[in-house]
């Protein structure tokens, strides 16, 4: 099987359904794929019909977070490539499968990424690929490259998760999602693993998905507190001891 795309569902119903219809109506007959739900919230799944591509709805006790979720799909994947896909996007006309085929012919290519158009703006949404995250960038909020605007593939450090297509016999090699990452920067860190494996990572605006960044977090203090609890552990692992020190000590002073 050339695909496994698999969906980690929390307060989605609906939009997960959407997502399915599109990957129903978009996905060439020709491309042998399979979808497996993880469903990451308590109230169980209702889908709207019952799609032939679905292999397995899996059902978490608690929200596991998004890479272990993630991670457990992974388990029951059969596809040489996986697809980790958000449920609150549509993919656009022939997106995965000119993922796929840039994957084939690039066997360099460890992890590859669409543009992501944020549905709200109608314009690729902002800090969706890019360089590693430093203090310089945090500090500046450096935004002149801007490489989520750029019309030709480019090599980049890490590419969003909400659309992250990744040779299945790499993720295993470097053993996934940290599960240390409950939520936020977990793709950065799968990506720069990938990187030091000795595989690239592409922007590829070549494709696009579109992101209706459904809303989760029911609240923001939680969801603040997750982003730098990830935040600091990034720069733990990524950066080191005295920079995530130096990273609290400036978020202190900021607020």
């Amino acid at each position: 099987m050339e695909l496994t795309i698999i969906i980690v569902n929390y307060r989605s119903e609906k939009l997960l359904n959407n997502c399915l219809f599109c990957i129903e109506k978009t996905l060439s007959s020709g491309t042998s794929f399979e979808t497996i739900l993880v469903n990451n919230d308590s109230k169980k799944i209702t889908l709207e019909k019952s799609f032939p591509f679905i292999s397995q709805i899996i059902q978490t006790k608690k929200n596991l977070g998004f890479g272990v979720a993630n991670n457990l799909g992974a388990r029951y994947a059969k596809g040489k490539n996986i697809l980790f896909l958000n449920p609150d996007t549509l993919i656009k006309k022939n997106c995965i499968e000119r993922l796929l085929v840039f994957l084939s012919e690039n066997p360099q290519v460890g992890i590859v990424g669409p543009r992501i158009i944020q549905s709200s703006r109608g314009a690729s949404q902002p800090f969706t690929c890019g360089k590693k995250t430093s203090l310089y960038g945090i500090l500046f909020r450096n935004t002149i490259l801007k490489p989520w605007n750029k019309k030709n593939p480019i090599l980049v450090d890490w590419v969003s998760g909400t659309a992250l297509l990744i040779r299945k016999a790499i993720f295993e090699k470097i053993g996934g999602f940290d599960k240390n990452f409950f939520m936020y920067f977990e793709d950065q860190d799968l990506c720069l693993l990938t990187k030091k494996a000795g595989y690239d990572i592409v922007f590829f605006p070549n494709s696009s998905i579109v992101h209706f960044d459904g809303k989760c977090w029911s609240d923001n203090k939680k969801q603040k507190a997750a982003f730098y609890q990830a935040q600091d552990y990034f720069f733990k692992k990524h950066h080191g001891k005295l920079q995530a020190s130096l990273l609290k000590m400036l978020k202190k002073l900021a607020l």
